[in-house]
């Protein structure tokens, strides 16, 4: 019986070679990468660095994220405060497979037809496995304003899934140019209340 191959932590495909990716799954990070190294960081450094850049960074939500930009010369993410174009989500320290979960949940939400961004697994210092996604909300330098339901809402972090269809109807009654075109679009697959970009609606 022949030994397994390994599984590109991007695309999923089966491979040969060294390292986690294939190389068509470092081709849809950069045409020119070449390898992925991993994290500088193990998961626990990680949740100190998102810790200490808190303040800094404009990222929202509960789950702990680090901003990073693809260095493509030197084969690595690198955490930066600014300018980010990635984001990271270490492990939970309770749920250690949360980023394989994240990334499996997001490929079921592509094999339905929803529009993902890229996104991936790269291992940490410490051989745990690190989610990464690329910000859909970056052309460039320019920054696409973004607003969830829940933003448009008024709703915070504790009641942003206090929500039902028919204040989703209003929502998009007011602020999409074509509600009724949308509301097809949007009860047409599974989709979460409070994520759902009101971008899809200009």
């Amino acid at each position: 019986m022949g030994a397994l191959r390994k599984r590109c932590l991007i695309t999923y495909e089966p491979f040969d070679g060294d390292g986690d990716y294939s190389a068509r799954g470092l081709r849809l990070l950069d045409r020119q990468l070449r390898s992925l190294a991993p994290l500088d960081y193990t998961a626990e450094e990680q949740h100190q660095q998102a810790i200490e850049r808190a303040g800094k960074m404009s990222i929202q939500g509960v789950q702990v994220k680090l901003s990073a930009v693809l260095k493509v010369r030197a084969g690595r993410f690198e955490l930066v405060d600014k300018e980010g174009r990635f984001i990271l989500k270490p492990p939970n320290r309770n749920f250690a497979e949360m980023p394989a979960n994240e990334d499996l949940s997001m490929r079921l939400a592509a094999a339905v037809g929803i529009a993902v961004p890229l996104h991936g697994l790269v291992r940490a210092r410490d051989g745990s496995l690190t989610y990464f996604v690329k910000r859909f909300d970056r052309v460039g330098r320019e920054r696409l304003p973004v607003e969830d339901f829940a933003q448009l809402s008024g709703e915070g972090r504790d009641t942003k899934y206090n929500s039902s269809m028919e204040k989703v109807a209003a929502l998009m009654d007011r602020f999409c140019t074509f509600p009724a075109i949308e509301r097809v679009k949007l009860f047409a697959r599974p989709f979460s209340l409070s994520s759902w970009a009101t971008r899809t609606c200009t």
